[in-house]
């Protein structure tokens, strides 16, 4: 074979190696193929990495101010609502019958934005329009439903922090709640006495091994003194720092009557 001849050779080698890679680089770096339920945007059959669940006591009358804040707050959790994180918004307040319960109004995963989206083997405005459709349009919606107060007469919040707890099936949750959190519930009633921490967990325990930040967005009543409403957050940042979930946050978010 001539000199010429083990060149090409060589040459036509190294095409295909070049194109052997190339072929599994794109094979790597394409994104699989999915089965999306319908109604959550959630990959079926796989688990959720990261849940974001808020709860939103509504069990009274907020000002319109107060809504206003709701709004671009919520507004501002979706937006930093990562690709395929779940977000799940529930409300706890009452029927006409002043009957509390807890209401799913919003529980869905991200199917991604377009600055999610690789233009090399992705359509993006497809992405997009399919993203405001299915996942921003209907949050703009309920942020209009969750300014008409609830009727509840009763806030069982720690037995709604129970279920929401048992409940969650993802690798990480956030949890948010926005609440004067005064319990008012079955066992427990704020007005009355606030119990001891430990009285409260054997009645409510949560399980330390999740993997749980807890968030807690306080609004301030008028009517109840400072004292009081110290003791009402101290309570509540205890009995989650017992049972080792992190409260990352407790803030005030509103004042109201």
């Amino acid at each position: 074979m001539s000199r010429e001849d083990k060149q090409g050779v060589a040459i036509i080698v190294i095409l295909m190696l070049l194109g052997i890679s190339a072929f599994a680089l794109t094979y790597k770096i394409k994104p699989k193929k999915y089965s999306i339920d319908q109604t959550s945007l959630c990959v079926k059959h796989e688990q959720v990495k990261l849940k974001k669940i808020i709860l939103i006591d509504k069990s009274d009358t907020w000002s319109n101010s107060n809504i206003e804040k709701m709004n671009r707050w919520l507004a501002d959790i979706h937006n930093n609502i990562e690709m395929k994180s779940q977000l799940n918004i529930l409300s706890l307040s009452g029927d006409s019958q002043s009957k509390t319960s807890i209401k799913t109004v919003f529980n869905k995963c991200s199917p991604g934005n377009e600055e999610d989206c690789n233009a090399l083997y992705e359509n993006c405005r497809d992405i997009q329009r399919h993203y405001k459709e299915a996942f921003e349009k209907p949050l703009i919606e309920i942020t209009e439903m969750l300014g008409r107060p609830g009727e509840a007469k009763n806030s069982p919040l720690f037995e709604t922090m129970t279920q929401i707890v048992d409940e969650i099936e993802s690798e990480e949750a956030e949890i948010h709640i926005i609440s004067d959190f005064i319990e008012n519930g079955y066992k427990f009633n704020f007005y009355k006495k606030i119990p001891t921490v430990k009285k409260i967990m054997a009645e409510y325990s949560l399980p330390s091994e999740s993997k749980i930040k807890i968030y807690l967005h306080i609004i301030e009543r008028r009517k109840h003194n400072r004292k009081f409403l110290d003791q009402v957050k101290k309570t509540w940042e205890e009995y989650f720092a017992k049972q080792g979930i992190k409260v990352e946050s407790s803030k005030r978010f509103f004042i109201s009557d």
